[in-house]
Protein backbone atom coordinates (compact mmCIF):
# COMPACT_ATOMS: atom_id res chain seq x y z
CA UNK A 1 0.00 0.00 0.00
CA UNK A 2 1.55 3.60 -1.11
CA UNK A 3 1.63 6.31 1.32
CA UNK A 4 -0.58 8.40 -0.80
CA UNK A 5 -3.24 5.73 -0.40
CA UNK A 6 -3.07 5.34 3.06
CA UNK A 7 -2.82 8.79 3.54
CA UNK A 8 -5.92 9.29 1.43
CA UNK A 9 -7.66 6.20 4.05
CA UNK A 10 -6.06 7.74 7.04
CA UNK A 11 -7.89 11.59 6.14
CA UNK A 12 -10.93 9.94 5.12
CA UNK A 13 -11.63 7.64 8.47
CA UNK A 14 -9.46 9.45 10.81
CA UNK A 15 -9.65 12.57 10.42
CA UNK A 16 -11.80 15.19 11.35
CA UNK A 17 -11.32 18.46 9.13
CA UNK A 18 -8.86 20.84 11.77
CA UNK A 19 -9.76 23.00 14.46
CA UNK A 20 -9.77 26.93 15.06
CA UNK A 21 -6.30 27.14 16.60
CA UNK A 22 -3.08 25.40 17.45
CA UNK A 23 -3.20 26.77 21.14
CA UNK A 24 -7.04 25.76 21.30
CA UNK A 25 -8.04 29.40 21.32
CA UNK A 26 -10.82 31.06 19.68
CA UNK A 27 -9.76 32.58 16.21
CA UNK A 28 -9.60 36.30 16.13
CA UNK A 29 -12.64 37.02 13.61
CA UNK A 30 -10.29 40.25 12.40
CA UNK A 31 -7.76 38.47 10.87
CA UNK A 32 -8.55 35.14 10.56
CA UNK A 33 -9.68 33.35 7.12
CA UNK A 34 -12.92 30.84 7.82
CA UNK A 35 -11.56 27.86 10.04
CA UNK A 36 -12.90 24.50 9.43
CA UNK A 37 -15.17 22.79 12.15
CA UNK A 38 -13.24 21.97 15.35
CA UNK A 39 -11.59 18.33 15.69
CA UNK A 40 -8.90 16.80 15.98
CA UNK A 41 -6.50 16.07 13.41
CA UNK A 42 -4.98 12.56 13.75
CA UNK A 43 -2.81 10.55 11.05
CA UNK A 44 -1.61 7.90 11.73
CA UNK A 45 1.52 6.45 9.51
CA UNK A 46 1.48 3.45 7.05
CA UNK A 47 4.38 1.22 8.21
CA UNK A 48 5.02 -0.33 4.62
CA UNK A 49 5.33 3.08 2.95
CA UNK A 50 7.24 4.51 1.67
CA UNK A 51 9.37 1.78 -0.59
CA UNK A 52 12.45 0.53 1.39
CA UNK A 53 14.70 1.87 -1.02
CA UNK A 54 13.73 5.49 -0.09
CA UNK A 55 14.04 8.20 2.53
CA UNK A 56 11.52 7.54 5.32
CA UNK A 57 11.02 10.43 6.98
CA UNK A 58 8.73 10.91 9.99
CA UNK A 59 6.86 14.49 11.07
CA UNK A 60 5.63 14.77 14.58
CA UNK A 61 3.46 17.86 14.80
CA UNK A 62 0.14 19.93 15.67
CA UNK A 63 -2.07 21.71 13.73
CA UNK A 64 0.43 23.41 12.73
CA UNK A 65 1.47 20.39 10.59
CA UNK A 66 -1.68 18.51 10.63
CA UNK A 67 -3.71 17.59 7.26
CA UNK A 68 -6.77 19.29 8.52
CA UNK A 69 -5.20 22.47 7.24
CA UNK A 70 -2.09 21.08 5.48
CA UNK A 71 -1.26 18.74 2.73
CA UNK A 72 2.08 17.11 0.88
CA UNK A 73 0.02 19.62 -2.53
CA UNK A 74 -2.07 22.19 -2.04
CA UNK A 75 -5.57 21.59 -2.73
CA UNK A 76 -8.60 23.99 -3.68
CA UNK A 77 -9.36 23.65 0.48
CA UNK A 78 -5.40 22.51 2.07
CA UNK A 79 -2.37 24.74 1.81
CA UNK A 80 1.06 23.14 0.60
CA UNK A 81 2.62 21.71 3.88
CA UNK A 82 5.72 22.93 5.48
CA UNK A 83 7.23 19.54 5.60
CA UNK A 84 6.26 19.18 2.05
CA UNK A 85 8.40 22.17 1.27
CA UNK A 86 11.36 20.36 2.82
CA UNK A 87 11.06 16.98 1.66
CA UNK A 88 11.11 18.74 -1.84
CA UNK A 89 14.60 19.89 -0.76
CA UNK A 90 15.72 16.72 -0.14
CA UNK A 91 14.81 15.31 -3.32
CA UNK A 92 11.70 13.34 -1.85
CA UNK A 93 8.25 12.98 -2.86
CA UNK A 94 6.12 14.76 -0.29
CA UNK A 95 3.62 12.21 -0.56
CA UNK A 96 5.85 9.55 0.90
CA UNK A 97 6.34 11.66 4.28
CA UNK A 98 5.03 10.19 7.59
CA UNK A 99 2.82 12.45 9.34
CA UNK A 100 1.64 12.00 13.17
CA UNK A 101 0.18 15.18 14.23
CA UNK A 102 -2.69 16.43 16.26
CA UNK A 103 -4.22 19.68 16.53
CA UNK A 104 -4.20 21.30 20.21
CA UNK A 105 -1.73 18.50 21.25
CA UNK A 106 2.05 19.68 22.42
CA UNK A 107 4.17 17.78 25.24
CA UNK A 108 2.36 19.71 28.06
CA UNK A 109 -0.80 20.13 26.41
CA UNK A 110 -3.46 17.01 25.22
CA UNK A 111 -4.71 17.54 22.00
CA UNK A 112 -8.12 17.75 20.46
CA UNK A 113 -8.16 13.91 19.75
CA UNK A 114 -10.12 12.66 17.11
CA UNK A 115 -13.57 14.20 17.37
CA UNK A 116 -12.57 17.42 18.42
CA UNK A 117 -12.74 17.99 22.16
CA UNK A 118 -10.53 20.18 23.86
CA UNK A 119 -7.67 18.22 25.93
CA UNK A 120 -9.23 15.17 24.69
CA UNK A 121 -6.70 13.93 22.80
CA UNK A 122 -3.06 13.03 23.10
CA UNK A 123 0.04 14.56 23.85
CA UNK A 124 3.56 14.40 21.89
CA UNK A 125 4.60 12.07 24.56
CA UNK A 126 1.89 9.59 23.70
CA UNK A 127 2.74 9.05 20.04
CA UNK A 128 6.47 8.41 20.42
CA UNK A 129 5.12 4.42 19.28
CA UNK A 130 4.97 6.21 15.92
CA UNK A 131 8.64 5.97 15.76
CA UNK A 132 8.85 2.08 16.46
CA UNK A 133 5.69 1.79 13.73
CA UNK A 134 7.77 3.96 10.93
CA UNK A 135 11.76 3.00 11.38
CA UNK A 136 12.13 6.40 9.66
CA UNK A 137 16.06 7.77 8.35
CA UNK A 138 15.02 11.39 9.63
CA UNK A 139 12.78 12.35 12.25
CA UNK A 140 11.18 15.88 12.58
CA UNK A 141 9.27 17.35 15.45
CA UNK A 142 7.39 20.43 15.20
CA UNK A 143 6.52 21.29 18.96
CA UNK A 144 6.05 24.22 21.36
CA UNK A 145 3.56 26.47 20.07
CA UNK A 146 0.79 25.01 22.51
CA UNK A 147 3.27 24.28 25.66
CA UNK A 148 1.90 27.74 26.75
CA UNK A 149 -0.85 26.12 27.71
CA UNK A 150 -2.41 22.87 30.34
CA UNK A 151 -5.43 20.75 30.47
CA UNK A 152 -7.40 21.26 33.02
CA UNK A 153 -9.98 18.43 32.60
CA UNK A 154 -11.37 19.67 29.12
CA UNK A 155 -10.11 23.16 29.62
CA UNK A 156 -6.91 25.36 28.73
CA UNK A 157 -5.37 26.67 31.63
CA UNK A 158 -2.04 28.71 31.05
CA UNK A 159 1.06 26.08 31.64
CA UNK A 160 3.68 26.93 34.46
CA UNK A 161 7.52 27.03 33.79
CA UNK A 162 8.32 24.30 36.77
CA UNK A 163 5.83 21.42 34.98
CA UNK A 164 6.94 22.71 31.39
CA UNK A 165 10.79 22.11 32.35
CA UNK A 166 9.84 18.89 34.13
CA UNK A 167 7.82 17.35 31.20
CA UNK A 168 9.84 18.60 28.34
CA UNK A 169 12.87 17.02 29.83
CA UNK A 170 11.10 13.87 30.17
CA UNK A 171 10.01 14.18 26.58
CA UNK A 172 13.52 14.60 25.17
CA UNK A 173 15.21 11.53 27.17
CA UNK A 174 12.20 9.27 26.10
CA UNK A 175 12.45 11.18 22.41
CA UNK A 176 16.63 9.94 22.44
CA UNK A 177 16.00 6.86 23.78
CA UNK A 178 13.57 5.82 21.12
CA UNK A 179 15.46 7.11 18.48
CA UNK A 180 18.80 5.08 20.01
CA UNK A 181 16.35 2.06 20.33
CA UNK A 182 15.36 2.33 16.59
CA UNK A 183 18.51 3.18 14.81
CA UNK A 184 17.84 6.55 14.36
CA UNK A 185 20.98 8.87 14.68
CA UNK A 186 20.61 11.21 17.30
CA UNK A 187 21.43 14.10 14.98
CA UNK A 188 19.27 13.29 12.43
CA UNK A 189 16.50 13.55 14.93
CA UNK A 190 15.34 17.70 14.08
CA UNK A 191 13.37 19.55 16.67
CA UNK A 192 11.88 22.88 15.82
CA UNK A 193 9.10 25.24 17.30
CA UNK A 194 6.61 27.12 14.28
CA UNK A 195 5.74 30.32 15.63
CA UNK A 196 3.53 33.28 14.31
CA UNK A 197 2.71 36.83 16.10
CA UNK A 198 0.89 35.65 18.70
CA UNK A 199 1.75 35.27 22.03
CA UNK A 200 5.22 36.28 20.34
CA UNK A 201 6.64 37.23 24.24
CA UNK A 202 6.06 33.65 25.07
CA UNK A 203 8.21 31.97 21.84
CA UNK A 204 11.16 32.75 23.53
CA UNK A 205 10.79 31.64 26.76
CA UNK A 206 9.74 28.03 25.07
CA UNK A 207 12.20 27.76 22.85
CA UNK A 208 14.91 28.91 24.89
CA UNK A 209 14.01 26.18 26.92
CA UNK A 210 13.38 23.31 24.17
CA UNK A 211 16.88 24.51 22.30
CA UNK A 212 18.70 23.90 25.68
CA UNK A 213 17.28 20.40 26.25
CA UNK A 214 17.74 19.41 22.42
CA UNK A 215 21.08 19.91 22.50
CA UNK A 216 21.93 18.21 25.71
CA UNK A 217 21.04 15.19 24.26
CA UNK A 218 22.69 15.75 20.88
CA UNK A 219 19.86 16.02 18.84
CA UNK A 220 19.75 18.69 16.19
CA UNK A 221 17.82 21.93 17.29
CA UNK A 222 16.57 24.32 14.12
CA UNK A 223 16.10 27.64 14.78
CA UNK A 224 12.72 29.26 13.18
CA UNK A 225 12.26 33.06 13.06
CA UNK A 226 8.17 33.81 14.19
CA UNK A 227 6.46 34.29 11.07
CA UNK A 228 5.06 37.98 10.36
CA UNK A 229 1.38 38.28 10.83
CA UNK A 230 -0.06 38.63 7.07
CA UNK A 231 2.15 34.99 6.73
CA UNK A 232 -0.56 33.36 9.00
CA UNK A 233 -4.51 33.30 9.03
CA UNK A 234 -4.71 33.79 12.54
CA UNK A 235 -1.80 34.94 13.92
CA UNK A 236 -1.16 31.28 14.53
CA UNK A 237 -1.34 28.78 11.78
CA UNK A 238 0.52 29.42 8.31
CA UNK A 239 -0.82 30.87 5.35
CA UNK A 240 0.02 29.06 1.87
CA UNK A 241 3.15 31.36 1.60
CA UNK A 242 4.32 31.02 5.82
CA UNK A 243 4.13 26.99 5.15
CA UNK A 244 6.48 27.96 2.17
CA UNK A 245 8.76 30.10 4.27
CA UNK A 246 8.76 27.77 6.89
CA UNK A 247 10.23 25.38 4.95
CA UNK A 248 12.68 27.54 3.25
CA UNK A 249 13.99 28.67 7.28
CA UNK A 250 13.93 24.95 8.26
CA UNK A 251 16.43 23.93 4.76
CA UNK A 252 18.43 27.02 5.14
CA UNK A 253 19.13 26.41 8.93
CA UNK A 254 19.62 23.12 8.81
CA UNK A 255 21.55 20.10 7.17
CA UNK A 256 17.90 18.24 6.18
CA UNK A 257 18.41 18.57 2.69
CA UNK A 258 21.30 16.23 3.12
CA UNK A 259 19.88 14.33 5.93
CA UNK A 260 16.92 13.53 3.60
CA UNK A 261 18.71 12.70 0.27
CA UNK A 262 21.38 10.52 2.32
CA UNK A 263 18.62 9.09 4.05
CA UNK A 264 19.83 9.59 7.20
CA UNK A 265 23.77 8.44 6.59
CA UNK A 266 25.85 11.71 5.92
CA UNK A 267 25.75 15.13 7.42
CA UNK A 268 25.67 18.25 5.40
CA UNK A 269 26.84 21.74 5.88
CA UNK A 270 25.30 24.48 7.02
CA UNK A 271 25.38 28.33 6.36
CA UNK A 272 26.65 30.21 8.92
CA UNK A 273 23.50 32.68 8.35
CA UNK A 274 25.94 35.76 9.42
CA UNK A 275 27.24 38.49 6.80
CA UNK A 276 29.82 41.23 8.15
CA UNK A 277 28.90 44.47 7.14
CA UNK A 278 31.56 47.20 8.55
CA UNK A 279 34.34 46.34 11.43
CA UNK A 280 36.46 48.82 13.78
CA UNK A 281 34.66 51.70 15.14
CA UNK A 282 36.15 54.08 12.36
CA UNK A 283 35.33 51.96 9.43
CA UNK A 284 31.73 51.78 10.74
CA UNK A 285 31.43 55.46 10.61
CA UNK A 286 33.29 55.94 7.32
CA UNK A 287 30.38 53.38 6.15
CA UNK A 288 28.03 56.00 7.53
CA UNK A 289 27.05 53.31 10.44
CA UNK A 290 25.37 54.68 13.95
CA UNK A 291 28.06 53.52 16.33
CA UNK A 292 26.06 55.67 19.33
CA UNK A 293 29.45 57.14 20.49
CA UNK A 294 30.66 54.04 21.69
CA UNK A 295 34.34 55.44 21.71
CA UNK A 296 33.44 57.49 24.75
CA UNK A 297 32.08 55.21 26.70
CA UNK A 298 32.74 54.72 30.11
CA UNK A 299 34.90 52.23 31.09
CA UNK A 300 32.22 50.26 32.77
CA UNK A 301 28.57 50.28 32.13
CA UNK A 302 26.03 48.62 34.47
CA UNK A 303 29.11 46.62 35.99
CA UNK A 304 30.02 45.26 32.66
CA UNK A 305 33.76 45.80 31.45
CA UNK A 306 34.82 47.36 28.36
CA UNK A 307 35.10 45.96 25.18
CA UNK A 308 31.96 43.53 26.04
CA UNK A 309 28.91 42.91 24.53
CA UNK A 310 26.98 43.71 28.29
CA UNK A 311 28.94 46.84 28.25
CA UNK A 312 28.47 47.66 24.15
CA UNK A 313 24.66 47.14 24.49
CA UNK A 314 24.57 48.54 28.26
CA UNK A 315 26.03 51.84 26.78
CA UNK A 316 23.49 51.97 24.41
CA UNK A 317 20.55 51.67 26.52
CA UNK A 318 21.83 54.08 29.31
CA UNK A 319 22.84 56.56 26.51
CA UNK A 320 19.03 57.41 25.57
CA UNK A 321 17.52 60.42 26.27
CA UNK A 322 15.59 58.38 28.87
CA UNK A 323 17.88 55.59 30.16
CA UNK A 324 17.10 52.28 30.38
CA UNK A 325 16.25 50.24 33.29
CA UNK A 326 19.40 48.28 33.86
CA UNK A 327 20.29 44.61 34.07
CA UNK A 328 22.34 44.18 37.67
CA UNK A 329 22.00 40.54 38.68
CA UNK A 330 24.11 38.82 35.63
CA UNK A 331 27.63 38.83 34.65
CA UNK A 332 27.15 36.92 31.44
CA UNK A 333 24.99 37.91 28.56
CA UNK A 334 23.09 34.21 28.31
CA UNK A 335 21.98 35.58 32.05
CA UNK A 336 20.57 38.72 30.52
CA UNK A 337 17.05 37.58 29.39
CA UNK A 338 15.76 36.03 32.13
CA UNK A 339 17.22 38.66 34.74
CA UNK A 340 15.89 41.49 32.33
CA UNK A 341 12.38 39.98 32.42
CA UNK A 342 12.29 39.01 36.27
CA UNK A 343 13.25 42.31 37.48
CA UNK A 344 10.61 44.09 34.53
CA UNK A 345 13.53 46.00 33.33
CA UNK A 346 12.37 44.23 29.40
CA UNK A 347 10.08 42.67 27.94
CA UNK A 348 10.95 39.36 25.66
CA UNK A 349 9.82 39.22 22.19
CA UNK A 350 10.47 37.26 19.10
CA UNK A 351 9.05 39.88 16.75
CA UNK A 352 12.22 42.75 17.05
CA UNK A 353 12.13 46.21 16.10
CA UNK A 354 14.98 48.64 16.12
CA UNK A 355 16.65 49.49 19.28
CA UNK A 356 15.99 46.07 20.61
CA UNK A 357 18.43 44.05 21.94
CA UNK A 358 19.07 40.64 20.38
CA UNK A 359 19.96 37.86 22.71
CA UNK A 360 21.99 34.38 21.98
CA UNK A 361 22.58 31.87 25.11
CA UNK A 362 25.23 30.58 22.81
CA UNK A 363 27.15 33.59 21.06
CA UNK A 364 27.23 32.94 16.78
CA UNK A 365 30.55 31.27 16.11
CA UNK A 366 31.77 34.59 14.18
CA UNK A 367 31.05 36.59 17.63
CA UNK A 368 33.64 34.27 19.11
CA UNK A 369 32.00 35.16 22.31
CA UNK A 370 31.54 33.32 26.11
CA UNK A 371 28.72 33.10 28.51
CA UNK A 372 26.20 34.06 25.38
CA UNK A 373 26.08 37.08 23.48
CA UNK A 374 23.57 40.61 23.58
CA UNK A 375 23.58 42.60 20.04
CA UNK A 376 21.45 46.17 19.47
CA UNK A 377 18.98 45.65 16.63
CA UNK A 378 19.45 48.38 13.74
CA UNK A 379 17.20 46.87 11.15
CA UNK A 380 14.66 44.06 10.32
CA UNK A 381 13.78 42.58 7.46
CA UNK A 382 9.92 42.69 6.74
CA UNK A 383 9.38 38.89 6.79
CA UNK A 384 11.65 38.54 10.02
CA UNK A 385 13.85 36.37 8.45
CA UNK A 386 16.88 38.65 9.35
CA UNK A 387 18.31 41.70 11.54
CA UNK A 388 21.10 43.93 10.77
CA UNK A 389 22.84 44.35 14.38
CA UNK A 390 25.51 47.02 16.18
CA UNK A 391 27.46 44.41 18.26
CA UNK A 392 31.05 43.93 19.90
CA UNK A 393 32.46 40.67 19.80
CA UNK A 394 34.28 38.54 22.60
CA UNK A 395 37.86 39.87 20.84
CA UNK A 396 36.73 44.17 21.56
CA UNK A 397 35.60 44.75 18.24
CA UNK A 398 32.83 46.87 17.01
CA UNK A 399 30.88 45.81 14.15
CA UNK A 400 27.92 45.60 12.34
CA UNK A 401 26.34 42.10 10.99
CA UNK A 402 23.48 40.52 8.89
CA UNK A 403 21.99 37.07 11.05
CA UNK A 404 19.91 35.05 9.50
CA UNK A 405 19.26 31.07 9.94
CA UNK A 406 21.17 29.11 12.21
CA UNK A 407 22.60 32.36 14.02
CA UNK A 408 19.59 34.41 13.77
CA UNK A 409 19.28 35.55 17.38
CA UNK A 410 17.08 33.34 19.59
CA UNK A 411 15.41 36.27 21.18
CA UNK A 412 14.92 40.03 21.74
CA UNK A 413 14.22 42.19 24.55
CA UNK A 414 12.57 45.17 24.83
CA UNK A 415 13.88 47.67 27.28
CA UNK A 416 11.66 50.12 29.43
CA UNK A 417 12.56 53.50 30.14
CA UNK A 418 13.37 54.10 33.59
CA UNK A 419 11.78 56.95 36.07
CA UNK A 420 14.85 58.19 37.28
CA UNK A 421 14.84 55.95 39.96
CA UNK A 422 17.82 54.00 41.30
CA UNK A 423 17.52 50.29 40.80
CA UNK A 424 19.21 47.51 42.87
CA UNK A 425 19.91 43.91 43.80
CA UNK A 426 20.79 42.65 46.96
CA UNK A 427 23.12 40.10 47.04
CA UNK A 428 23.72 39.15 50.68
CA UNK A 429 22.82 39.68 53.87
CA UNK A 430 25.12 38.20 57.19
CA UNK A 431 24.20 39.46 60.54
CA UNK A 432 25.83 38.61 63.45
CA UNK A 433 26.10 40.03 67.56
CA UNK A 434 26.67 43.97 66.82
CA UNK A 435 27.45 43.29 63.04
CA UNK A 436 25.34 43.75 60.02
CA UNK A 437 27.13 43.30 56.43
CA UNK A 438 24.94 43.68 53.55
CA UNK A 439 26.10 42.85 49.85
CA UNK A 440 24.88 44.17 46.44
CA UNK A 441 24.50 46.33 43.37
CA UNK A 442 23.33 49.46 42.48
CA UNK A 443 22.79 52.58 40.15
CA UNK A 444 20.67 55.70 39.67
CA UNK A 445 19.46 54.88 36.25
CA UNK A 446 19.82 59.28 35.35
CA UNK A 447 22.88 59.83 37.28
CA UNK A 448 24.99 56.56 36.97
CA UNK A 449 28.25 58.07 37.65
CA UNK A 450 27.52 59.84 40.42
CA UNK A 451 27.14 56.36 42.54
CA UNK A 452 23.97 55.34 44.92
CA UNK A 453 23.63 55.79 48.45
CA UNK A 454 22.47 53.16 50.48
CA UNK A 455 20.21 53.02 53.50
CA UNK A 456 19.98 50.52 55.83
CA UNK A 457 17.39 49.91 58.57
CA UNK A 458 17.51 47.05 61.12
CA UNK A 459 14.76 46.27 63.41
CA UNK A 460 15.35 44.00 66.74
CA UNK A 461 11.92 44.05 69.22
CA UNK A 462 11.40 47.76 70.22
CA UNK A 463 14.97 49.06 68.93
CA UNK A 464 16.12 49.63 65.71
CA UNK A 465 19.04 51.22 63.71
CA UNK A 466 19.52 53.21 60.48
CA UNK A 467 22.42 53.81 58.91
CA UNK A 468 22.98 55.97 55.18
CA UNK A 469 26.13 54.92 53.22
CA UNK A 470 27.99 57.06 51.30
CA UNK A 471 27.78 56.91 47.38
CA UNK A 472 29.22 54.11 45.81
CA UNK A 473 29.11 52.60 41.78
CA UNK A 474 27.27 49.90 41.00
CA UNK A 475 28.82 47.35 43.87
CA UNK A 476 28.11 47.90 47.19
CA UNK A 477 29.49 46.16 50.64
CA UNK A 478 28.69 48.13 53.58
CA UNK A 479 29.28 46.72 57.52
CA UNK A 480 27.36 48.41 59.93
CA UNK A 481 28.65 48.40 63.50
CA UNK A 482 25.67 48.09 65.95
CA UNK A 483 26.27 48.32 69.43
CA UNK A 484 23.07 46.23 71.35
CA UNK A 485 22.44 43.96 68.57
CA UNK A 486 21.99 40.56 70.52
CA UNK A 487 21.30 37.28 68.85
CA UNK A 488 18.16 36.37 67.99
CA UNK A 489 15.25 37.44 64.90
CA UNK A 490 15.81 41.03 63.36
CA UNK A 491 14.52 42.71 60.29
CA UNK A 492 16.83 44.17 57.53
CA UNK A 493 15.12 46.76 55.06
CA UNK A 494 17.84 48.13 52.30
CA UNK A 495 16.73 51.30 50.37
CA UNK A 496 18.83 53.05 47.55
CA UNK A 497 18.50 56.56 47.59
CA UNK A 498 17.74 58.85 44.83
CA UNK A 499 20.51 61.17 43.28
CA UNK A 500 19.66 64.83 44.92
CA UNK A 501 18.22 67.16 42.21
CA UNK A 502 17.51 63.96 39.99
CA UNK A 503 14.73 62.43 38.60
CA UNK A 504 12.64 59.66 40.71
CA UNK A 505 12.66 58.47 44.14
CA UNK A 506 13.86 56.35 46.07
CA UNK A 507 13.69 52.45 45.84
CA UNK A 508 13.27 49.57 48.59
CA UNK A 509 15.33 46.92 47.38
CA UNK A 510 14.78 44.51 49.90
CA UNK A 511 13.31 43.39 53.57
CA UNK A 512 14.33 40.33 55.00
CA UNK A 513 14.08 38.69 58.67
CA UNK A 514 17.51 37.63 59.59
CA UNK A 515 18.70 35.33 62.63
CA UNK A 516 21.80 37.28 64.41
CA UNK A 517 23.90 34.88 65.02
Amino acid sequence: MTWAAAFGVAASLLLAPGVASATGEPVDPVTATPAPPAGGDVVVPDPQAPERADPRVLVFGDSISAPGRYRAAATTKHAKAWWAWVAEGGGMDARDVMVSAEAGSGIVSRGDGNGGGMCTGATFGDRLDRVAATRPHVVLVEVGRNDIWDCAGTRRVPATTAKRQKLATAYFDRLAAAADRHGVARSKVYVMTAWGSRHSDKQVAVTALYENLVRARGLTWVPLASLPKDQTTDGVHPTAKGARTLGSWALSSSDLATAISSRGTRPGRVASGSSVRCEGLGACRTAGVAVHGYGKAAPRVWGAPKATSRHYVAHVLSSRKRPAAPVLASDTPRGWRQEAVASRAAVQTSHPRAGDVAWWPNAPASAAAAGGHVAVVERVAADNSAVIVSEVTGRGRFRTVRYSGASRPRGYLRFAAADGSPRGVVTSITAKRGLVAVRGRALDTDAERRGVRIRIKVTQGGRSWTRTKPPTRFAFSHRLSLPGLRPGAAVVKVTALDAPKSRGKNRALLTRRVVVR
